[in-house]
């Protein structure tokens, strides 16, 4: 009677003939372990989240013709031996890809923290909104440079179109990682790192941007957290009067 009814159960459960043992969990499983490096980060403090605008076609076609360029001097250099020209041309061009990733701003996050999160390149940084000095726009200028802005992180991928956000965080040299909270600033001597200046695309626009932020900002001041000395009576960011170009929000 018991054989029989173990029999019915095993049938239910489509294990008719096979005693198969439980499933064992590997605690070193790459799987597992990604699964919950996801879950402890997304800890939902993301509101709204920007990513960069795709380069223009101008664009990529300029980088592509660039290209085409560096290898046909090496397929002409080598025949002749001019290996010194090969290594250099060949280093030039992987200081460039480096440069673009370091500068790549992944996407810009608002957080429920009363701050900015900017994903540039393999590095993430957060920016309270009591740091933020100044954001404004920026329009027809270079894409890969803002000459009134050096030294600055970012790119414009859509130069008609962008922003710059100007901080008062201490920048992060391309050799070292950011500082942990609490850690006194970088120095050599008097010399001390930039202040931070990020430039970019957002891909719905720079208008919009600004005014999610705004918005933020003046959300964030009711509650009565931090960030409201960037928001004034008129609810527009206070921004940099001294930096030169774009459309300025001034109050």
């Amino acid at each position: 009677m018991y054989e029989s009814s173990d029999a019915q159960h095993m049938a239910d459960n489509g294990q008719v003939g096979l005693n198969l043992p439980p499933p064992v969990v590997d605690p070193d499983d790459p799987l597992l372990i990604a699964q919950t490096l996801t879950y402890v980060t997304d800890d939902g403090s993301v509101l709204l989240s920007f990513t960069s605008a795709p380069f223009s076609f101008a664009f990529k076609l300029r980088f592509f013709l660039f290209e085409a360029i560096f290898v046909a001097i090496l397929i002409a250099a080598v025949p002749v031996g001019a290996h010194g020209t090969v290594v250099s041309i060949s280093i030039g061009n992987l200081f460039v890809v480096a440069w673009f990733w370091y500068n790549s701003v992944r996407c810009v996050d608002i957080t429920s923290d009363g701050g900015l999160r900017f994903w540039i390149g393999n590095i993430e940084i957060d920016v309270p909104y009591d740091k933020i000095v100044g954001i404004h726009r920026l329009s027809g200028n270079c894409g890969i440079c803002s000459a009134a802005l050096l030294p600055h992180r970012g790119l414009l991928t859509n130069p008609t179109d962008g922003v710059a956000i100007l901080t008062s965080v201490p920048s992060t040299p391309f050799w070292a990682w950011p500082r942990s909270a609490g850690r006194p600033e970088r120095s050599l001597g008097p010399l001390r790192c930039p202040r931070l200046k990020i430039v970019f695309s957002p891909a719905g626009g720079g208008l919009n941007f600004i005014r999610e932020v705004e918005n933020e900002m003046r959300h964030t001041d009711e509650n009565g957290a931090s960030g409201g000395n960037r928001v004034a009576k008129g609810g527009k960011i206070q921004l940099d009067p001294a930096a030169k170009g774009g459309d300025f929000f001034d109050v």
